[in-house]
């Protein structure tokens, strides 16, 4: 088993794809030319949505099957390891880095099997009708998309190649992930399935419980979702499932299993199972990503940032990294801060640590009065085009969001004909905002004040 399979640190999935089917948990079922999901639910407004969701794989490389979803697993793992979701929603990988997360051996044609595995996923046509949600949208979608496309690169140096490949991950795909609709995966307990069907049930379940102890549906729907080709009849179904449910029992994902008379399905998530996936889960609020991202700018990896956060918590994760630049004699900041984090240091002198209001928005701790200057005071006419911008962005927002949380501590400096500049209280702060909402920012901005109307967001660090 390899060093990435032995991490703790949850994977973070696209909530869609643990929903919907994409693999076929049997090889032979590889040959079937498409998937249908269908179901009704009701709308907002009370009124009945039709869902339909499609798979409709490539003729020359069949329907993605097992192989391909431990595959899929691998490249999110390994975007985790990266930092999460990159800005432009590419990531550059190499074969050996997928193979190595796989834990399979390098004998035999397993780097083409992996590479004609990505090719198979990204050939794979996914048609939804009202069924792909859009976090950003907050609404369901109609599109035909691939998750990503991937271009295979090899160079020649001297008598030797070097392979560096990159997968584009589809906008619809990085939006939602941007927008944190995500869902945490064990990858350890994943890895150590036996069972492909198992491993599927798992992700549906873990996901349809929706942080809950039980999920209940029927076994006729269950057959769509998983899929579950070829058996006609619900007694076939519960044979079907009787092999999985029964590692997932012995594994101690589930407590139990029980059935209706009426074709019912009950799936029991074990309480301790659940305690410790939820102790590692992230909420997505804005002080554990400014924490996640000042470990990283430590050097620490994106997902052993993330787990720190997620166990520590954001405050004790940034009290020591601000405390990196009073302690003496330190070689190796990233490990010396993981391990100051787990083993919890005493500080003798330790930096003001980072604040937070009560709603999560980061609050910069108090200068000191020995020579520092005051806080930047707001011209009244940037903040009244401030205030415009960030009123026409919430409105197009979710309202029970806590969008107004990343802004708190941004102050407008100046408005000199068409230019706004404004200061963030840090420079992730001035990153991250200027990465998420930048372009509809400046979109809005130019609307109002012209074409060539400039936004500016900078750092109060950076002064």
């Amino acid at each position: 088993m390899s060093d990435s399979r032995a991490e703790e640190t949850l994977v973070r999935a696209e909530s869609n794809l643990e929903e919907y089917p994409l693999f076929a948990v049997k090889s032979r079922n590889r040959r079937e030319n498409h998937l249908v999901f269908e179901r009704r639910r009701l709308g907002e407004d009370g009124t009945e949505l039709v869902q339909r969701w499609e798979v409709e794989p490539p003729a020359k490389l069949g329907m993605p099957g097992p192989f391909d979803q431990d595959v899929y697993l691998a490249v999110l793992q390994l975007l985790e390891v990266r930092g999460g979701m990159p800005k432009n929603g590419e990531l550059d990988f190499s074969l050996y880095e997928l193979r190595d997360i796989l834990g399979w051996s390098s004998s035999g044609n397993t780097y083409e099997k992996i590479r004609q595995s990505l090719r198979r996923i990204s050939s794979t046509t996914l048609t939804s009708e009202n069924a792909f949600y859009s976090k950003i949208e907050e609404r369901f979608l109609s599109d035909t998309f691939q998750i990503w496309t991937v271009h295979f690169a090899r160079t020649r140096r001297g008598k030797s190649f070097r392979e560096r490949h990159t997968l584009r991950f589809h906008p619809i795909f990085i939006r939602n992930y941007i927008a944190q609709y995500l869902k945490g995966l064990d990858p350890t307990f994943y890895w150590g399935l036996a069972s492909s069907l198992s491993k599927r049930l798992y992700r549906l379940i873990d996901h349809q419980r929706n942080g809950g102890l039980v999920w209940e549906t029927d076994l006729r729907s269950l057959k769509q979702q998983v899929p579950l080709s070829n058996y006609s009849y619900p007694s076939e179904i519960r044979r079907a499932l009787k092999g999985a449910h029964g590692e997932l029992i012995a594994r101690k994902f589930l407590s139990r299993v029980e059935y209706s008379e009426e074709g019912g399905v009950y799936y029991h998530v074990s309480q301790d199972f659940a305690r410790r996936q939820k102790a590692r889960e992230l909420s997505g609020n804005p002080r554990e990503l400014f924490a996640i991202e000042r470990l990283m700018a430590e050097g620490l990896r994106g997902d052993v940032a993330r787990d720190l956060v997620a166990r520590s918590g954001s405050e004790k994760c940034l009290r020591y990294a601000d405390s990196l630049d009073s302690q003496r004699g330190i070689r190796n900041r990233a490990g010396w801060l993981k391990k100051a984090i787990e083993e919890e240091f005493e500080l003798a002198d330790t930096l003001p640590m980072m604040l937070f209001e009560s709603d999560g928005a980061p609050r910069s701790p108090a200068p000191p009065s020995d020579g520092i200057p005051e806080p930047v005071e707001p011209d009244p006419a940037a903040r009244e085009a401030w205030d415009g911008l960030l009123e026409a962005l919430y409105a197009s927002s979710d309202p029970d969001s806590n969008l107004p949380t990343w802004f708190e501590g941004f102050v407008p400096v100046s408005l000199d004909d068409a230019v706004l500049r404004v200061l963030a209280p840090n420079t992730v702060a001035a990153d991250y905002v200027r990465d998420r909402f930048g372009d509809d920012l400046t979109r809005t901005w130019r609307s109002t004040a012209g074409p060539d109307a400039v936004l500016e967001i900078k750092s109060m660090q950076s002064l």
